[in-house]
C-alpha cells in the first residue's frame, strides 16, 4: 500500500513547494505592469483597482479611468478581487501591479490546495494528487494569469475549493460542505460570468437525485435558491450599471459566423494556443492515463459505483462549457483566457477521473509511476518556462508593450507641468483603453484605430483639455490620417517619447515640418539619396538603381535585399540626449510591400544598441502611382560617439519595387 501522509502536514509543505516554484517562475514578472498578451484586458482589471482608491471604495460603481463611459463607471463582473487588491494597497500605502499579481498568486495557490485535497479524496493517493496539481500549476495559460490580473484564476480556485466540498456532501452528507460548495461555486460565477455554468451543473446533478430517490432536501433547495437569487440579482443590477453608465467589457455572444469560419477558427486556435493551453508532456500523459482509464473500463465492465457521481458532474460541465465555447467562438481565436473560462476545469476534472483508478497496488507499480510522475513534472517545468519565455517576449511589431513604455514617468513630467490632475487627457493611438491614461494618472480618452474618422470624432466629441500623441506615431499613423490636427493642435510639452497638445489660438494650415517645429537652429543633420547629383558622403548602397520614371530611382528586387543606407555618427550630430529622426521617402509598386521594412539602428562597439521598423505593408497600398511616405523614429541618447545611426530599406522577401528621394532630418 501507499504512504499516506495527514494533510496537516502536507498542506503546508505543498503551500510551501508552490510558492518556491513561484519564485523560480514569476521573480522576473511579479514586478511588470499588465503587459504582454492580453495587457488590454489585464490593464483594464487593474485600472479598476486603482480606482477604487478615489471613488471611496464603493464596489457597485466599479470604474477605469477611461472617459467612455459616464465617468469611468462600468458594467463588469462582481470585482471583488480588484476590491480587496485596493484595500491591499490602501493599507500599503502603494499601487504597484506586484500587488495585485500577487494577491492572484495565493488565491491560486489557495485553489491548488483544495485542488489538491480533492484529488487525495478521490485517489486516496499522494503521488496522484501532487501530479494533479502540478499539472495544473504548469499548464502554460494557467501559469501565465496565476500571477496577472484577469479574474478568471480566482474563479477556477473557487470552483476547486466548490468541488471538494461537494464531493464532500456527497459522502458524508454534512450540509455545512454543501453551504461551502454552494458559497464557492457562487462566488466563482459572480467573478467571472461563464463560471454559473458549474453552479448550474450541481443544481442539476441534485435535481436528478430528487427524481431519482424521491427526496426532498430542504437545505439543498433553500441553498441553491439563494445562491440563485443572489447571482440573479447582481445580473439584472450590472445589466442596469451598463444601460445608466456604460460599459466597457464585451457582453454579447460572438459564436461563428458560419461552419467555415468555425473550422477556421478551430485551426487558429491550434496553431496558436494549443501548446500555451497545455505543454506538449500535458498531452502525452493525459492520452497515456485515457488509455489506461479505457483499458481498465472494459476489464471492470463498468464504473465502479462510487465514480458515478464524478462523472455525472463531467458529463454535465462538459455539454455546459461545449455550448459555450459555441456561443462564444471567435472569442477563443484571441483570448486565450476563454479556455480558462469554460473548458479547462472539464479536462481537469478528467484528470482526476483517468487518475483515479491508475493502478498502483504493489510497490513495483508504485516506484514505476512515482519515476515516471517525477519526470513528467521535471518536463512540465521546462516546457512552461520555455513558452513563459516566450509569452513575455516584445518586439518592435508590440505597441502595446511600446505604448507602456512611452507612457511611462508621464505622470511626474504632467505634474512637473502643471497639468491639473483632473485634467482629461485624449490619447490618440492608444492600442488599449487604460494603460495610458493609468500611467498619466488621468482619467481621460483613447481612440484605438488612427483612423480619419475615429481621430475626427475623437477630436470633435469628446471632452478633453489636452492630446497625447506617441513621437513615433505622430507623423505615420495620426497626421497622415487626419492632417487637419496640424491646425488644430500646439505642443504643450514632451516627454521625448510622448508630446502633450492643447487646442491651438492659430487655426492656419502649417507643413509637416512647421507643426513638428524643424527648423534650421535645431536640425542636427539631413541627407537625401535622390540617386542623381553629388553624393552625399552618408549614403551608401544606392548602386542599384533604374531609370525611365522621369529620374533615376532606386530599386529592390529578388537579386537587392538591402537598400539604401543614410549613415552618420554621433559625434557628428554633437548632441547626446534623446532625438527624432523625421523620414520621407516615394516609393511605386503595383502589388503589396508585405515584409518591406524601413529600419532605424544604432550600433557601436561591434553591437547593436537600437532597432526600430516600420512595416511598409501597414501604410503602402499598391498603385500604378507614386506615393508619399513619412516616418519619425524617436531615438535614444547615444552611449559613445562612435556610435552609428543606420537609416535604410529592408526587403527580406526580395519583392521587386521603386522608391526615390529617401529623405532623413535628424532633429532635437
Amino acid at each position: 500500500m501507499e504512504i499516506k501522509f495527514s494533510n496537516k502536514r502536507m498542506v503546508p509543505l505543498l503551500v510551501l513547494f508552490s510558492l518556491a516554484l513561484s519564485g523560480c517562475i514569476y521573480y522576473s514578472t511579479i514586478r511588470l505592469f499588465p503587459s504582454f498578451i492580453h495587457a488590454w484586458t489585464q490593464s483594464d482589471r487593474y485600472a479598476i483597482a486603482l480606482r477604487f482608491l478615489d471613488n471611496g471604495f464603493d464596489i457597485f460603481h466599479p470604474a477605469t479611468f477611461n472617459l467612455q463611459t459616464v465617468d469611468g463607471i462600468t458594467r463588469v463582473d462582481f470585482p471583488l478581487s480588484e476590491f480587496i487588491v485596493a484595500l491591499i494597497m490602501k493599507i500599503a500605502g502603494s499601487t504597484a501591479p506586484a500587488i495585485f499579481r500577487i494577491y492572484n498568486l495565493c488565491v491560486s495557490i489557495g485553489g491548488l490546495v483544495c485542488l489538491y485535497l480533492l484529488a487525495k479524496k478521490m485517489s486516496g493517493s499522494e503521488i496522484k494528487s501532487w501530479i494533479v496539481v502540478l499539472f495544473v500549476f504548469f499548464s502554460p495559460v494557467y501559469a501565465y494569469y496565476q500571477a496577472g490580473f484577469i479574474p478568471s484564476i480566482p474563479a477556477i480556485a473557487a470552483v476547486f475549493a466548490g468541488y471538494y466540498y461537494f464531493f464532500s456532501y456527497k459522502e458524508n452528507a454534512l450540509k455545512k460542505h454543501f453551504y461551502f460548495a454552494v458559497i464557492f461555486f457562487l462566488l466563482a460565477a459572480l467573478l467571472r460570468l461563464p463560471f454559473v455554468i458549474f453552479l448550474f451543473a450541481i443544481l442539476l446533478q441534485q435535481l436528478f437525485m430528487f427524481l431519482k430517490q424521491r427526496i426532498l432536501k430542504l437545505h439543498e433547495g433553500i441553498a441553491l435558491a439563494a445562491a440563485f437569487i443572489i447571482f440573479g440579482a447582481y445580473y439584472l443590477y450590472n445589466v442596469h450599471l451598463g444601460r445608466m453608465y456604460g460599459n466597457m467589457f464585451l457582453d454579447s455572444l460572438m459564436p461563428a459566423k458560419n461552419f467555415s469560419e468555425f473550422k477556421e477558427i478551430l485551426t487558429e486556435m491550434y496553431d496558436h494556443w494549443c501548446f500555451h493551453y497545455f505543454t506538449m508532456w500535458h498531452y502525452i500523459l493525459m492520452f497515456v492515463l485515457v488509455l489506461i482509464s479505457v483499458r481498465t473500463f472494459y476489464k471492470r465492465k463498468g464504473y465502479k459505483e462510487e465514480d458515478k457521481k464524478y462523472w455525472f458532474q463531467f458529463l454535465i460541465i462538459s455539454a455546459g462549457t461545449g455550448i459555450y465555447f459555441l456561443l462564444m467562438t471567435r472569442q477563443f481565436y484571441a483570448h486565450d483566457y476563454y479556455f480558462l473560462d469554460s473548458l479547462f476545469v472539464p479536462v481537469i476534472l478528467l484528470l482526476l477521473l483517468v487518475i483515479k483508478n491508475l493502478p498502483l497496488e504493489t510497490k513495483r507499480q508504485r516506484l514505476g509511476w512515482g519515476i515516471s510522475f517525477g519526470i513528467t513534472a521535471v518536463l512540465f517545468f521546462i516546457s512552461n518556462r520555455n513558452t513563459q519565455a516566450e509569452r513575455y517576449t516584445s518586439g518592435s511589431w508590440d505597441r502595446v508593450e511600446i505604448t507602456h513604455q512611452n507612457f511611462t514617468g508621464t505622470a511626474q513630467f504632467l505634474d512637473s507641468i502643471g497639468v491639473p490632475a483632473d485634467a482629461k487627457i485624449l490619447v490618440i493611438d492608444a492600442y488599449t483603453t487604460n494603460v495610458p491614461l493609468i500611467l498619466m494618472n488621468r482619467k481621460g480618452y483613447t481612440v484605438m484605430g488612427t483612423t480619419h474618422e475615429n481621430i475626427g470624432t475623437a477630436l470633435q466629441w469628446c471632452d478633453w483639455d489636452y492630446v497625447a500623441i506617441q513621437d513615433i506615431y505622430l507623423v505615420s499613423d495620426v497626421i497622415k490620417n487626419y492632417p487637419p490636427l496640424t491646425a488644430m493642435l500646439e505642443r504643450t510639452g514632451s516627454t521625448g517619447k510622448v508630446s502633450f497638445y492643447k487646442r491651438s489660438k492659430d487655426t492656419s494650415p502649417k507643413t509637416l515640418k512647421q507643426f513638428l517645429r524643424i527648423n534650421k537652429e535645431n536640425t542636427l543633420f539631413s541627407a537625401i539619396a535622390s540617386f542623381e547629383g553629388k553624393k552625399d558622403p552618408h549614403i551608401t548602397n544606392d548602386t542599384n538603381v533604374a531609370a525611365g520614371y522621369q529620374s533615376v530611382v532606386g530599386r529592390l528586387d529578388s537579386v537587392v535585399e538591402f537598400g539604401t543606407n543614410v549613415n552618420v555618427l554621433a559625434k557628428e550630430l554633437k548632441q547626446t540626449g534623446n532625438l527624432k529622426a523625421l523620414v520621407t521617402c516615394r516609393f511605386l509598386a503595383e502589388h503589396s510591400l508585405e515584409n518591406v521594412q524601413l529600419v532605424a539602428a544604432i550600433s557601436g562597439k561591434g553591437e547593436q544598441l537600437f532597432y526600430q521598423n516600420f512595416m511598409l505593408s501597414d501604410y503602402f497600398k499598391a498603385s500604378p502611382a507614386w506615393q508619399q511616405m513619412e516616418f519619425q523614429f524617436v531615438l535614444p541618447a547615444f552611449n559613445t560617439p562612435g556610435d552609428e545611426l543606420k537609416i535604410y530599406l529592408w526587403d527580406p522577401a526580395k519583392l521587386k519595387f521603386y522608391y526615390d528621394d529617401l529623405d532623413v532630418v535628424v532633429y532635437k
